[in-house]
């Protein structure tokens, strides 16, 4: 059907028919064509640098632009003229741009501060913030919570009380923080928060709430939890918060999505954007070999089923037999230890606490099939050192050394066996231009240990008292498994002043290995398969609806898509253009029907490109849709602005 066709129709009221309005609107998008350039000066950079960031007003009348040499630009929409400009507005580069209302915006910059501005009176910041330590990138408003929420590559979230008003400044709160943080959104209801990150993942957070974030996610470390995933390998430290995926959690509820085309590695989610009316999550990441670009269309919407109590059920059924198992073979082996184990290592020696996941080694007292008995208190550090010092004498057959070696085991002792570092993204990229035959050395970020539960204490003593024991036969207590406990004492603190940020909580106490004897660790293997299968991992829901492919031209620079104001268009940057995207050829709306969005989450579909337009002469990196009308407007590196409009 024609657009008059349509029209007229309409004008006689006629009942529309299926289809019609999407036919309509392809003819729309489908005629987009630039009319006006701002700044077109051939291979010549703008004195205000490169536009990183577009934003209309609420009633799309304003444009302002952010650029790269600390200016901010603003355009009348209607003659696409530029009406004001402001140098210098922040000491580096201005990132993003975000209107709270009609006449309010807030910018954020390279120089870790955010400014509050107000149209009406643009020669003074009405106010500016400070609390990031690094670049900040984004910007995003709570008309819910009036809370002004920022992020940045120190991977932290903060929220601003703008109304509040105190002497030291604005009342701000650090809601969340994670390592390898690019983009944040709130969707336009503001209930839901999207987080993308380096580590190729997003986080969806469910039943937004500013005020509690900070308790409800509290310790929550998604990279953490998403290595136990990628390694199948239970991490009791990051399982702990199983919690937050479960929809008994009211507020905050998690959601991981990191499914990606199967030609997709996604490594770093560069840009993220949200549908207008909040049904899906609009994502570009780069690859892996960094060689290709994707745009990637998620679901945002709450799984129906929480796969949370598939795995407790599976859980509690599993501990069931367990028990039942585990006490016929404690029965079978009591026995077996009662009649005829002259030297005392029998796998008695070895008793697991399956609820608490850990390994538990308990010392047998002299005697054959003597039950063990139950772990003393751990001394304190002077009443050990005094008795070790009156008694320096006593042989390690002694009561006295196995009491010790029980006070030892039973004692949680912290055991690192996860490093994360943190690198910044200026960083990062001076690595990779870096040439390989240099000697240029640069220290992480920061720098801290984890401590997962995989290992137990007493193995990892063990691993490390093994040489010496072997070496010596414990010839006394100053044995070299003992000056080894003295040196990882030393390099911990030498590498807690080396550069790395480690609190006095995270250190590793430390323990006097030499006068602990430890016995080898004999698994039973059935009692090992029941102990292995309650770790349940579960796998992230599927959340992939469209895709597409784009190269990865302009290295370096963030490239930012938009969605149109009815969500029906994508307009990507494509090398010196923008492409239009649509999710089928008609540009029809987001599926809306719960058995269609299931039926395309199970077998994902290429975006449809309806258009590209090449109208630039550098890369282009940031697009705008108007939020009241078919106007669409682009930035490139050189600093130029091109308008587009439909043509009927």
């Amino acid at each position: 059907m024609s657009l008059h066709r349509w029209l007229y129709r309409r004008e006689y009221g006629l009942r529309s028919m299926r289809g019609d309005f999407d036919n309509v609107m392809n003819l729309v998008y489908g005629s987009l064509t630039d009319f006006e350039h701002w700044n077109d000066i051939p291979n010549q950079t703008s004195d205000y640098g490169a536009v990183f960031n577009l934003e209309f007003s609420p009633k799309g009348n304003v444009l302002v632009a952010a650029c790269e040499k600390k200016s901010i630009l603003f355009f009348d929409t209607v003659t696409q003229k530029q009406t004001y400009h402001i140098k210098d507005a922040h000491n580096d580069n201005v990132n993003c741009i975000k209107f709270l209302d009609e006449r309010m915006f807030a910018t954020c910059s390279d120089d870790t501060t955010v400014a509050l501005w107000d149209l009406r009176f643009l020669k003074k910041k009405v106010r500016s913030l400070h609390g990031h330590s690094n670049w900040v990138k984004n910007i995003e408003y709570s008309h819910k919570d009036n809370l002004l929420v920022t992020s940045g590559f120190d991977g932290s979230i903060f929220t601003w009380d703008i109304n509040s008003h105190t002497e030291q400044g604005l009342i701000y709160q650090k809601v969340f923080h994670t390592s390898g943080l690019m983009r944040c959104r709130i969707s336009p209801d503001c209930t839901k928060l999207v987080i993308c990150s380096t580590g190729g993942y997003l986080m969806i957070i469910h039943h937004l709430d500013l005020t509690s974030l900070h308790k409800d996610l509290n310790g929550f470390r998604p990279s953490i939890y998403r290595l136990m995933q990628m390694g199948h390998q239970y991490i009791p430290q990051a399982a702990k918060f199983d919690h937050v995926f479960s929809k008994k959690q009211k507020k905050n509820r998690v959601e991981l999505v990191t499914d990606f085309p199967e030609e997709n590695d996604a490594e770093v989610i560069l840009a993220l954007q949200i549908h207008p009316l909040g049904h899906s999550i609009l994502s570009r990441n780069i690859s892996y070999d960094e060689k290709t670009e994707w745009s990637c269309i998620h679901d945002i919407n709450e799984e129906p089923t929480d796969i949370t109590e598939q795995v407790q059920e599976e859980h509690q059924s599993s501990k069931r037999k367990r028990k039942l198992v585990c006490e016929s073979e404690d029965e079978s082996q009591s026995g077996m230890g009662a009649g005829g184990d002259e030297s005392g290592d029998s796998t008695d020696d070895l008793l697991f606490s399956i609820n608490r996941r850990q390994r538990v080694l308990r010392p047998r007292l002299p005697g054959r099939g003597a039950p063990p008995p139950p772990p003393p208190t751990l001394p304190s550090a002077s009443s050990s050192s005094s008795s070790s010092t009156a008694n320096n004498t006593v042989p390690s057959s002694q009561p006295q050394s196995t009491t010790a070696a029980a006070a030892a085991a039973s004692n949680q002792t912290f055991v690192p066996d996860i490093w994360a570092a943190e690198v910044t993204v200026q960083e990062r990229a001076i690595r990779q231009n870096r040439p390989r035959n240099s000697n240029a050395v640069t220290g992480y970020n920061y720098v801290y240990a984890i401590s997962s539960g995989v290992l137990p204490a007493i193995a990892a003593s063990a691993s490390s008292n093994r040489s010496g024991n072997d070496s010596t036969n414990n010839r006394s207590s100053d044995s070299p498994s003992r000056r080894s406990g003295r040196s990882y004492r030393s390099d911990a603190a030498a590498n807690s002043t080396d550069g790395s940020s480690t609190s006095s909580s995270d250190s590793p106490p430390y323990l006097p290995l030499g006068r602990i004897r430890v016995r080898p660790l004999i698994i039973p293997l059935k009692r090992n398969n029941y102990y292995n299968r309650e770790r349940k991992i579960f796998e992230n829901p599927k959340k992939l609806m469209y895709y597409i492919q784009e190269p990865n031209k302009g290295k370096g620079f963030i490239k930012e898509p938009s969605f149109s104001a009815d969500g029906r268009i994508v307009c990507s940057p494509y090398d010196n253009g923008v492409r239009l995207l649509g999710y089928t050829e008609t540009s029809s709306e987001y599926p809306q029907h719960f058995q269609e969005i299931e039926t395309i989450k199970q077998k994902p579909r290429t975006l449809c490109v309806l258009k590209e337009l090449r109208c630039h002469d550098d890369k282009v990196l940031s697009t705008k849709f108007s939020p009241t009308e078919p106007l669409l407007a682009t930035g490139c590196k050189s600093g130029k602005v091109v308008w587009y409009h439909p043509v009927l």
